[in-house]
């Protein structure tokens, strides 16, 4: 997109009134999605125990709303490229509030897997929409500060999904959360509809080009994939956000009441400090990304340091419960460096490429993750433990299995070409 200005406003367009309002309506849609792909660890004890759920199924459930996310990447990025931000994100909050409704209401696990992926489908356009409505407001050198602003503050909704969600569900139920969320989402929707503007005042918005169709968009992720230069990033895109969602978003708070016999404030309080180390990593990451000489280099740290904290989490974390808890936050942290790898995938292309990488990378990560976490939950029903998830070697080989995958990751990583 380009902006072309026909006027001249009194103060920069981002220190604005309606701007911020935009900058803090996008970031509440934006957390609401984060809760959501959050809420898995605690919801999935609620879910199995009110649908009489075995762990594969949990596993399914929770991550059907990261499949659904993955393929609402190209038509989320469809309609943003035609109707805007403003329509598009409202448009799509709609959808999450429906799935939100759709869940409380639901009585098969089979309906609840639909509300889910409506949730996903939803909330898929949250990140591109922000970056979009971004673009057109700030100036080009303020745009990584913006854009760091916002994912640091998006992802703080997770800690909706920690303490509150489970003090919460215990005074009223799942069913009145998922209905006050159902509200809540399509309120702040609504509120983005009237207050939001795709551009400044005195600014119109021009397409460089022919906005895409759904053909169109298909055969531009096609030629990413013919890209050999882009091949490692793709081979590693699957495993992207899986190591947190393996953890924060499914198998932290089981693991911590299986393992260590915490009840559910006491693991809330645990997920708290996983989401805040989740939440500070993009912001470490950006400062040591404009500090390294290179991005790659930080990209095979990252990963190398994340699986060797899996492999340790799953030697040593059945010791104690604050050392796991202090593993998995690390985890989480240096799980980030996914940020990285999108910002590197964006560089090896020309600007009219970004959207397509991005959403090619997108729906690899999103279904990588749903993959991963119906094949953890079929992992851990192999170590059957009365009265739990799963046995404490269960939870070890899970965890050193994503170690090794990490590792892996690292591996795959020193074979990125450098930009141009």
């Amino acid at each position: 997109m380009e902006c072309r200005s026909s006027a001249t406003t009194a103060r920069p367009p981002a220190q604005s009134v309606r701007f911020v309002a935009a900058f803090i309506l996008a970031s509440m849609l934006f957390a609401l999605g984060q809760f959501h792909r959050t809420s898995g660890s605690v919801l999935s004890s609620v879910f199995a125990a009110d649908f009489a759920l075995r762990s594969q199924q949990i596993g399914v459930v929770i991550g059907i709303m990261f499949l659904a996310q993955g393929l609402g990447q190209i038509p989320s990025g469809i309609l943003l490229d035609r109707y805007g931000a403003r329509r598009a994100l409202t448009c799509m909050g709609l959808v999450a509030a429906t799935g939100c409704a759709v869940v409380a209401m639901s009585g098969h696990w089979g309906v609840l897997m639909l509300g889910r992926a409506l949730i996903g489908f939803g909330f898929s356009a949250a990140v591109m929409g922000g970056f979009k409505l971004f673009a057109a407001w700030v100036s080009e050198d303020a745009t990584t500060s913006i854009t760091g602003r916002y994912l640091f503050f998006g992802m703080l909704g997770g800690l909706l999904a920690t303490t509150p969600l489970t003090l919460m569900l215990e005074e009223y139920g799942w069913r009145t959360v998922f209905v006050l969320f159902s509200t809540g989402t399509a309120l702040v929707a609504l509120l983005f509809y009237l207050v939001v503007r795709d551009a400044p005042p005195g600014t119109q918005i021009l397409p460089q080009r022919k906005p895409e169709s759904l053909k169109d968009s298909l055969k531009g992720v096609a030629s990413v994939f013919a890209t050999r230069k882009v091949w490692p990033l793709l081979l590693a895109a699957p495993m992207l956000y899986t190591p947190v969602q393996i953890l924060a978003g499914l198998w932290a708070l089981p693991y911590l009441a299986d393992v260590h016999g915490l009840d559910a404030l006491q693991r809330s309080y645990c997920l708290v400090v996983l989401i805040i180390f989740l939440s500070l990593g993009p912001l470490i990451y950006g400062t040591l990304d404009r500090r390294m000489p290179s991005r790659r280099q930080l990209i095979v740290i990252g990963a190398t340091l994340m699986g060797l904290d899996f492999l340790l989490l799953a030697l040593f974390g059945h010791l104690h419960w604050m050392l796991a808890t202090a593993l998995c936050a690390f985890a989480c942290g240096l799980s980030t460096f996914f940020m990285l790898i999108m910002a590197h995938a964006q560089s090896l292309f020309p600007s009219s490429y970004s959207g397509r990488v991005i959403s090619t990378i997108g729906v690899l990560s999103l279904g990588g993750v749903f993959l991963t976490q119906s094949a953890s939950a079929i992992l851990l029903g192999l170590f059957p433990e009365p009265g739990a998830t799963a046995s404490s070697l269960g939870y070890s080989v899970l965890f050193a299995s994503v170690g090794v995958i990490g590792l892996g990751v690292s591996l795959i990583c020193r074979r990125i070409p450098r930009a141009d």
